[in-house]
């Protein structure tokens, strides 16, 4: 009697259990099967919905030295500094991108004008795909390990943009951009999103990492999000900045002050010198160039390049010179090591006026 119970039990619990996995076979099926109409919804969906979305006018946020403006008709503006030193600023607009970098204006052209349109368009709709909504198509589900996401693509100037969102809630969680130079060399940007945050009903991410294809990826982490700040009128058309002013003539520099760091026993002082002024003053290597700065005169040697700097060891007994570091940034540099420089860090700020001139 109790045997029979049992197989009867036994027999139950395997009915259910069966049902159980067709119920959750059929649920897996339809996530995998949903129209395009039905991803872009849930994607919205997923960082707040479209109401909450069409109450955001404008809104800006910092990643890494770099702060964007963001209104929600596609413009953006971004901009490098810290204030009140701004370098270098970009507006994009759905027809023209232009960057301003140490008060010279320019045209970006090509796949880089694309990928800031296209960014411009994902981050106008709070990097959900609304705004993408009539030119995409689905190319299913792919999986990356034991992750599967959904792939949505579509083709922008000559590269191809593949948007990958996560399987259940549609967010997205990668793009990448494909193309080729008109050289013929592959060009490849990948982003990939950090976790979500919530605000006032939204769903941002914190970060995104950013990488191409032959060089070295950088994080960005998302901070200080204003949602409708009060906006100058002119913000998305002014491309301007301010990095002081320079005055170029025959063996001379006039500048300013960037910024100043103190790193162990040197101190470095950061012109807003570019290669190009310092060809049009003609300054070589081994030029020795007497620096003014508030009143104070010292002695400096130039290098044009990193490559041609003394070994460390020889600049650790000592050295006051002027060079070029690509990872300080894209102006020259002023170096005191192993001296007492009290007197100069002491009169730095931002802009301050400062000299060179060959001796």
């Amino acid at each position: 009697m109790e045997g029979r119970k049992m197989k009867r039990s036994f027999r139950t619990l395997g009915w259910v259990l069966l049902s159980l996995l067709v119920c959750l076979s059929c649920l897996n099926q339809a996530q995998t099967n949903l129209s395009l109409k039905d991803i872009l919804e849930k994607n919205i969906q997923a960082s707040g919905g479209k109401e909450k979305i069409s109450q955001v006018r404008n809104f800006s946020f910092k990643a890494g030295p770099a702060t964007y403006h963001v209104s929600s008709d596609g413009q953006m503006k971004i901009t490098w500094g810290k204030e009140p030193i701004i370098t270098e600023a970009i507006l994009v607009h759905p027809d023209r991108v232009q960057r301003n970098s140490f008060n010279e204006i320019t045209d970006v052209g090509g796949l880089d004008k694309t990928v800031y349109q296209c960014l411009a368009k994902l981050y106008s709709g709070l990097w959900t795909l609304a705004n993408f909504e009539k030119q995409l198509s689905s190319e299913g589900v792919r999986a990356f390990g034991p992750e599967k996401l959904r792939l949505l693509t579509t083709k922008m100037e000559g590269l191809k943009v593949d948007f990958y969102l996560d399987s259940l809630e549609c967010r997205l969680k990668r793009i990448v951009f494909q193309g080729y130079t008109p050289d013929g060399q592959k060009y490849e940007i990948n982003y990939d999103f950090g976790p979500h945050q919530k605000l006032e009903g939204l769903e941002l991410p914190t970060s995104w990492f950013s990488s191409q294809v032959g060089a070295r990826g950088t994080l960005f982490e998302v901070a200080d999000v204003k949602l409708n700040p009060p906006l100058d009128k002119d913000l998305f058309s002014k491309c301007e900045v301010n990095a002081g002013e320079v005055e170029v003539a025959e063996g001379s520099l006039k500048g300013n002050v960037l910024e100043f760091r103190v790193v162990s026993n040197s101190l470095y002082i950061i012109t807003n010198w570019t290669k190009k002024y310092i060809e049009k003053a003609g300054l070589k290597t081994n030029d020795h160039l007497i620096l003014s700065l508030s009143g104070i005169e010292k002695e400096l040697v130039f290098y044009a390049t990193s490559g041609e700097l003394p070994p460390q060891s020889a600049l650790a007994q000592g050295a006051q010179i002027m060079s070029f570091d690509a990872r300080m940034g894209e102006t020259y540099i002023i170096q005191f090591s192993a001296i007492d420089f009290s007197q100069i860090s002491e009169k730095l700020t931002p802009l301050l006026p400062l000299q060179v001139k060959r001796k």
